[in-house]
């Protein structure tokens, strides 16, 4: 055997390092690209998904390498799922004693003036925590608001402020009709001056009533608001002088902050099986409320809406959008008990059952605005509509004006319609 062709075991060790180097680095490369490969996968799709879960965007935000870059990047995708999480991981990320960055700054400045009730409840509640010289401007703005929910956040915000600001933009409101408002206000006096209206915001839960079942304000919830609401103006009308009003303007640089979120189209099946697109209804403004036949306060709210749709005719498009194929905090689709749900052996059955029973709801209520049904939760996941009753209006260009949870009056509903009537308002 020659030797010739033997290579020394110290060569081979030789060798070891120079052929291991290489691979190791390509290794190190392949992962390196690959994860920033299906990170930017992932931001993409999670970015561009139009009803993704809140803890998709969450964990997008959480596993950048630049929290502020993916807080604003999710912001601008103008979508309500993205936008509420993007404002709600500032309140989360940042203390009140960080200098927050200009971007940021801008997103709770505009986010106090947004569309959403959810995004201006949380930037009102950021801004309360880093005050900006047009706190009380912006805290005015929602204290003069049709959508009494608005107004609470509002006087929630102004605890944060001192009384020459306060009392003047505040003491308005102690006339209000609504209970819980006017107590709140009178409350917010009464911290400022040290006097004692005889209110509490206890006295001023609903309670259901026992012949129609909606949640109203107890009468003497209602009496003892009214009594507080005399002593409160004898209290303003000898003070009125002590704080002057002042003239209160959010900045326009604030106002250019404002995005405009528009309403992608969508396309859903009515009861009666014909497709409706979003696009179809261009012009008009539209009202999209989401609902389930389980939801009380859904149910509740309908004569509202049929009175609302009566009033205007063909220039309001009411759609209720059923979401009743949407298991709800049960794990249970249609409202459907346990026992229920095992006697279903066939899917088609299960979705015709649903149909009928939401039919039949339609039917018992008179409803005149046209119904659909979103079978795969594409829409409500859109516009988030899984707390109920949600509200979305779209004003006559197509864009989102207005989404708030829970149910609302004929007259606060009329106010959101005469608003959003003129699109340049």
């Amino acid at each position: 055997m020659s030797t010739d062709s033997v290579i020394p075991k110290s060569a081979v060790k030789s060798f070891r390092p120079f052929f291991l180097a290489p691979l190791v680095a390509l290794i190190g490369v392949f992962i390196f690209f690959h994860e920033r490969v299906g990170n930017a996968v992932f931001q993409h799709f999670a970015l561009s998904n139009q009803a993704p879960s809140p803890d998709v965007i969450e964990e997008l935000i959480s596993n950048s390498p630049d929290r502020t870059a993916a807080i604003v990047a999710t912001w601008n995708t103008d979508q309500i799922t993205h936008r509420q999480v993007a404002i709600r991981e500032i309140g989360r990320s940042f203390s009140a004693s960080t200098n927050l960055p200009p971007e940021l700054q801008s997103i709770i400045l505009a986010g106090a003036l947004d569309v959403d009730n959810n995004v201006r409840e949380d930037a009102m509640n950021i801004l309360a925590r880093w005050p900006h010289p047009a706190f009380a401007a912006l805290i005015a703005a929602q204290l003069s608001d049709p959508d009494p929910q608005v107004r609470t956040y509002g006087l929630q915000a102004a605890k944060s402020i001192d009384a020459v600001a306060g009392v003047p933009i505040v003491a308005p409101l102690i006339n209000e009709a609504d209970p819980m408002i006017a107590t709140m206000a009178l409350k917010l006096l009464e911290k400022w001056s040290g006097e004692k209206f005889g209110v509490s915001l206890a006295g001023t839960a609903l309670v259901e009533n026992a012949t129609t079942g909606l949640k109203e304000f107890s009468e003497e919830g209602l009496t003892k608001a009214r009594a507080g609401a005399a002593l409160g103006n004898k209290w303003w009308t000898k003070h009125h002088a002590e704080f002057p009003q002042r003239l209160l303007q959010i900045p326009s640089e604030i106002l250019l902050t404002k995005r405009t979120v528009p309403a992608r189209d969508f396309s859903l099946t009515s009861l009666d099986g014909r497709k409706i697109g979003l696009s179809e209804l261009k012009g008009k403004v539209v009202l999209i409320n989401f609902w389930t036949t389980w939801c009380t306060a859904c149910v509740n709210e309908m004569p509202e809406l049929v009175a609302l749709q009566k009033r205007h005719g063909d220039s309001l498009a009411i759609l209720g959008i059923s979401l009743n194929y949407v298991p709800d905090s049960h794990g249970h689709i249609g409202g459907h008990s346990e026992s229920e749900e095992e006697q279903v052996e066939n899917e088609d059955w299960s979705l015709r059952k649903i149909r009928q029973k939401v039919a039949r709801t339609v039917s018992a209520r008179g409803i005149n605005y046209t119904v659909l049904l979103d079978e795969k939760n594409e829409i409500g996941g859109r516009f988030n509509g899984g707390e109920l009753p949600t509200t979305v209006i779209i004003d006559t260009e197509g864009n989102v004006r207005r989404r708030f949870v829970g149910a609302r009056s004929l007259p606060v509903f009329e106010a959101m319609i005469a608003e959003v009537s003129n699109p340049g308002l």
